[in-house]
């Protein structure tokens, strides 16, 4: 059977203000003009999963929630006074979808979803996503959702276990990107790379930021693109006092009243206290801004070796995009084991693994020591990903998924 999908999602609030910076004519475009520009861009999983799921004959749109001057050409275009979420209500009542998927499910869940549903009753069922540490609240407000997608087999089996219907479905990369990134310089002129954040809280990434200022400080030659954190003093101290105003509100049931006035960041407890400038001198002398989309794989299929660090949250696994969009371009893949890597990758054939900071250095080095070899690997893990890590492959698991969610229901 055809349905009508529809997938809303957030983009990250750094890469909305780049993109408006470098693009400030585009808000005097129509809604279908900025949101063909912006897809353009390739930034996360852009409009991937529509595109192919239009393929299979889905009727497939896309929907930023968070991207507001696009939000506001659509109110604006259909005559229609809202913001923010309410917006998104409207853009859902005007396409009368059958399955709505919310990448963002800690921004949209909960009471949201089950006024959703009162607003627009074509929709028959509504998927979550979820690839991040969260909160029992978080579990509570997914109940929901008809399931739940992951790429994380710990979390499938713990959100199993506490009663969600779960999903595993993996990252990917789009292969129609790859002829608008290859590197201009066959040769590969950056030995070493590492993209992503850096965020200090517990649960996040400081096994990956000690990780990195080792290898800066063994003087390997290695790029790092992050997204850091702001050392803003004001900004710092707004967001402390924030978390702490949040905290009495929350104790007594107003966690929404305190999302409203002091921002989800301080509701879902991320307190500022382990989230401000800790870095070493080493470390911050060599960051430089995050890059995004075809902008970040240009640069990724430059690079002789990826590397990679996961969440500390995701423990005994792996999953991340980062395993994807490495091989995907081209380049070797020096990763952190994981007891489930197998399964996506053949180890040392495909990519390469460490279990130390002093076992990554080393093998950073051979790797950079034997090109030949080097070179092999990163042919096989792309050829390993173009065949069975593509959002056209995604696309079809994900139909199979929502076919079986009909027949279910």
């Amino acid at each position: 059977m055809s349905y009508r999908f529809v997938k809303v999602t957030s983009y990250y609030k750094e890469y909305l203000k780049d993109y408006y910076r470098r693009n400030p004519n585009i808000v005097r475009k129509t809604y279908a003009e900025q949101m063909q520009h912006i897809m353009s861009e390739g930034f996360g999983w852009a409009d991937f999963f529509a595109t192919h799921l239009r393929n299979l004959g889905v009727d497939a749109y896309e929907i930023i929630a968070t991207a507001l001057p696009l939000q506001q050409a659509w109110a604006r275009e259909q005559g229609i006074k809202a913001s923010g979420k309410d917006i998104v209500i409207a853009q859902l009542k005007a396409l009368q979808p059958d399955v709505v998927f919310l990448q963002d499910s800690f921004r949209f869940n909960g009471a949201w979803v089950t006024h959703l549903r009162e607003q627009v009753p074509s929709i028959k069922q509504v998927i979550g996503w979820c690839a991040a540490p969260c909160t029992d609240e978080n579990l509570q407000q997914f109940k929901v959702f008809d399931y739940i997608l992951t790429c994380h087999p710990g979390y499938y089996q713990e959100f199993t276990e506490r009663g969600l219907r779960m999903h595993r479905m993996n990252h990917a990369i789009e292969s129609s990107l790859l002829p608008k990134i290859s590197c201009s310089h066959p040769s590969k002129d950056i030995d070493c790379i590492f993209m992503g954040s850096l965020a200090t809280g517990e649960g996040f990434h400081s096994t990956r930021i000690k990780m990195l200022e080792k290898l800066v400080e063994s003087n390997i030659k290695l790029n790092i693109y992050g997204a850091w954190l702001n050392s803003n003093l004001v900004k710092y101290l707004l967001k402390q006092g924030a978390y702490v105003a949040a905290k009495p509100l929350k104790a007594v049931g107003l966690s929404n009243l305190a999302k409203e006035l002091l921002g989800w960041k301080a509701v879902i407890g991320e307190n500022p206290h382990t989230f401000g400038p800790r870095y070493s001198k080493v470390l911050n002398s060599v960051l430089q801004p995050p890059l995004y989309g075809i902008d970040m794989l240009k640069v990724l299929s430059c690079a002789k070796v990826g590397l990679n660090f996961h969440i500390d949250a995701s423990g005994r696994y792996a999953g991340n995009i980062r395993l994807y969009e490495v091989t995907g371009v081209g380049s070797c893949l020096l990763t952190d084991w994981k007891e489930n890597l197998h399964e996506l990758f053949e180890i040392d054939t495909e990519v390469v693994t460490y279990k130390s900071a002093d076992e990554c250095l080393e093998k950073a080095k051979w790797l950079l020591e034997h090109p030949k070899e080097r070179e092999a690997i990163a042919k096989a893990g792309q050829a390993r990903t173009l065949r069975d890590h593509t959002y056209e492959k995604r696309a079809l698991q994900l139909d199979s998924i929502i076919h079986k969610g009909f027949k279910n229901l």
